[in-house]
């Protein structure tokens, strides 16, 4: 929703948190951002340059819901230009009411903030830059006034980014002492003379717990032309998970390749999930009847296809907490290839003990689970993430699409069979390994007796 306000009218702000954000997982805010509004300075062209099939400012919206913002004041120069495009519908940031306030051509004055609301924070973000959401959280959970800075810009990103970086978080007491100064002139000259707290985005923690990985969060202006390609890299490069198997490391750059031709379109990450499920459920269906050729080559598909949506939501920030759901719809449609695959091999004669293999199967997937949420829960990380050991063990661990490369070569050997028995005793293998690394790395008191026998 967009709606064009007086430069007088007050605009109330309210923001509560809603839940974390699956792609960033940023810091908890307290309640005090429920006194924050956010104010985006947008003026056309700038704010308007698309980076992956995303404008600038929509992009900043779209964060600003995901922290849990529920309205936001945007001046411009441009108000037309500016309020058409705020104001076409756009599901991903429904949630946040738009106030679009016209201003002169000028620079930005601490008075004219101050008459837009009875804030006492404020938190001024420019709508013509690409901002990490961990940044704007940062500046969200301080209590006094800071800005963003990065004092190392990443060597990937170094032709991009500027300092200062542009968002700051000012209490209204920051306001009141300058009234008729131009805004980011006295910010500047607070920052320069150490007279503002800083954020600083080469000192923000990089590890998100959710991807496995750690992704360097940056800040930069809408890039120019000769860096395009560049500023859409760095996006496309941030969606991807870490400590993949290995072949998820051969469907990566083929996921990253699709992505960066599907953010252009409309097409939304349910869509890609839905096609995802119909792959998933002919391969089942082929299973079923004994087309293994064809049920492995729909599978192979879907380990792609699944990794799509997933990238797509964290390029567009279009995460939603029904997509938390697909997860679930992966596990019962992977299990139910396993399962199909028993029927078939036990009423076809050719593994007439197979449900005894299905059941350590089935059996070794609890154990395993079983031992990654205990080291989630004592070390906040996940277990195929802790030590050099597991991320190595990672790459050939049983997982979905270790298995359906099993199978292929034993379909392609003539011993599909076999390969379903050898599928099942690897995941009963993997599941004693990280039970045993989930004793190791939450049990001190076995470490400790260890070290005494040692």
């Amino acid at each position: 929703m967009c709606r064009v306000a007086r430069p007088t009218e007050h605009a109330p702000s309210v923001a509560k948190p809603t839940g974390s954000w699956q792609r960033a997982a940023p810091p908890l805010i307290s309640r005090a951002m429920e006194n924050i509004l956010p104010i985006l300075i947008a003026d056309a062209p700038e704010a308007l340059i698309e980076l992956c099939g995303v404008n600038l400012l929509e992009r900043l919206l779209r964060i600003l819901q995901r922290l849990g913002f529920r309205r936001a004041i945007v001046f411009s120069t441009t108000p037309e230009i500016v309020g058409a495009e705020s104001a076409k519908r756009s599901w991903a940031r429904e949630k946040v009411i738009v106030d679009l306030v016209p201003r002169a051509i000028g620079p930005l004055t601490a008075q004219l903030l101050l008459e837009q609301s009875l804030s006492e924070r404020f938190l001024i973000v420019p709508a013509n830059i690409y901002c990490d959401a961990r940044l704007l959280a940062a500046l969200c959970a301080k209590d006094s006034s800071a800005a963003l800075v990065d004092s190392n810009p990443p060597e990937f990103a170094r032709s991009l980014i500027r300092n200062p970086c542009g968002p700051a978080l000012v209490i209204k007491d920051f306001l009141s002492a300058s009234w008729r100064a131009p805004f980011f002139e006295e910010l500047k000259d607070k920052i320069d003379n150490r007279k503002i707290d800083i954020v600083d985005a080469a000192a923000e923690d990089d590890y998100i717990l959710s991807m496995r990985r750690r992704v360097r969060p940056v800040c930069f202006p809408a890039p120019q032309e000769q860096n395009h390609r560049l500023a859409e890299r760095i996006i496309l490069d941030s969606a991807q998970k870490g400590t993949l198997d290995l072949p998820a490391y051969f469907h990566a750059p083929i996921e990253t390749g699709i992505i960066s031709f599907l953010c252009k379109t409309r097409i939304t990450p349910n869509q890609i999930t839905i096609a995802g499920l119909i792959i998933g459920c002919s391969a089942t269906a082929a299973f079923a009847l004994g087309r293994f050729g064809l049920g492995i080559l729909a599978a192979l598909i879907f380990g792609i296809v699944d990794g799509l949506d997933g990238k797509q939501s964290r390029v567009k920030i279009e995460m939603t907490e029904r997509g938390k759901c697909e997860h679930h719809l992966d596990y019962l449609i992977e299990n139910s290839w396993w399962t199909v695959i028993a029927f078939y091999l036990w009423r076809s004669g050719q593994f007439p003990n197979v449900f005894y293999f299905f059941a350590l199967l089935i059996g070794s997937h609890l154990l395993d689970e079983f031992a990654k949420r205990r080291v989630k829960m004592a070390k906040g990380r996940l277990l195929d993430d802790v030590t050099p050991f597991d991320r190595a063990f990672r790459l050939i661990a049983a997982r979905r699409n270790v298995y359906v490369w099993m199978l292929a070569c034993g379909f392609l050997l003539n011993a599909f069979p076999q390969s379903y028995a050898i599928v099942c005793g690897w995941a009963a293998f993997s599941a004693a390994v990280h039970l045993v690394r989930s004793i190791w790395i939450c049990d001190s008191g076995v470490r400790r007796f260890v070290g005494i026998r040692g």
